[in-house]
């Protein structure tokens, strides 16, 4: 697990974070419109950043179960487009992490696009091949100390089908590691929630309530000639998940 640490600096009192995953750059259902929209609204923004969580290329090999014959983008022109596109953000990446769909090169030759993705942006130190761990600061509270949120998160695995599948698969991140924050992508289906925990307090021999929020991000896949109308998958909406946070007080936001 790879912990990242970024400090925002104590001017900013909030922020938002819209994770970016599942564009699939390459598949000629990628709506790349969509995906440069929200690329813009990050980079115009003040105080708006972005998690890369995987899966924005395709990768279609002869070996996976992608129609290589039908992407329109060579796997060269897919890292080259993505990281054109990256590059206009690259002050608002606060991870850039691997999915699946890039892990097919890595599988077949060792080769992490995303690694030189990040590396061609001199971003290395926030790049993670799985999972990661994510210590984010910034503003000021009412105790005179910057805000401090623990999110993690990545790509995701499996072929769950309904809402409730999918939620439970993101809300067993919990128990592998204590966050405020999880984000999970891959299933192509924006969710949000939330739970508690009670947790020990060991300064005054008590517990208390900690709220966890779960996050899933959308994908950029339109559905009509796609790899889920030809197995005749559930449609995906893909409104943008958004998580808003506060640098005065200890606050979550989660917005679809």
């Amino acid at each position: 697990m790879k912990v990242i640490k970024r400090d925002l600096g104590s001017n900013v009192k909030k922020l938002t974070i819209i994770p970016i995953s599942d564009v699939h750059i390459g598949d000629k259902t990628a709506n790349l419109k969509a995906f440069k929209e929200v690329i813009d609204r990050i980079k115009n923004e003040p105080n708006t950043y972005a998690i890369i969580n995987g899966d924005i290329c395709n990768i279609g090999l002869k070996t996976s179960k992608t129609d290589v014959y039908s992407e329109d983008m060579s796997p060269m022109t897919q890292v080259l487009t993505t990281i054109k596109y990256l590059e206009e953000i690259r002050e608002k990446l606060l991870v850039i992490s691997n999915g699946n769909h890039e892990h097919r090169i890595t599988a077949e030759t060792n080769i992490d696009v995303l690694y030189l993705v990040a590396k061609q942006l001199g971003l290395e130190d926030i790049y993670s091949p799985s999972w990661w761990y994510l210590y984010l600061t910034f503003g000021k509270t009412n105790k005179q100390r910057e805000a401090l949120y623990t999110i993690t998160g990545y790509h995701g695995s499996g072929s769950s089908q309904t809402t409730g599948a999918k939620a439970n698969k993101v809300k067993k991140m919990s128990q592998v590691v204590l966050a405020d924050i999880y984000l999970m992508s891959h299933v192509h289906e924006p969710i949000n929630t939330k739970g508690i925990i009670f947790v020990p307090d060991y300064q005054h021999k008590s517990i208390v309530k900690k709220e966890m929020y779960y996050c899933i991000s959308n994908s950029f896949v339109e559905y009509e000639g796609s790899y889920a109308e030809r197995m005749g998958l559930i449609p995906s909406n893909n409104t943008i998940t958004e998580i808003e946070l506060d640098g005065t007080k200890k606050g979550v936001r989660l917005i679809l």
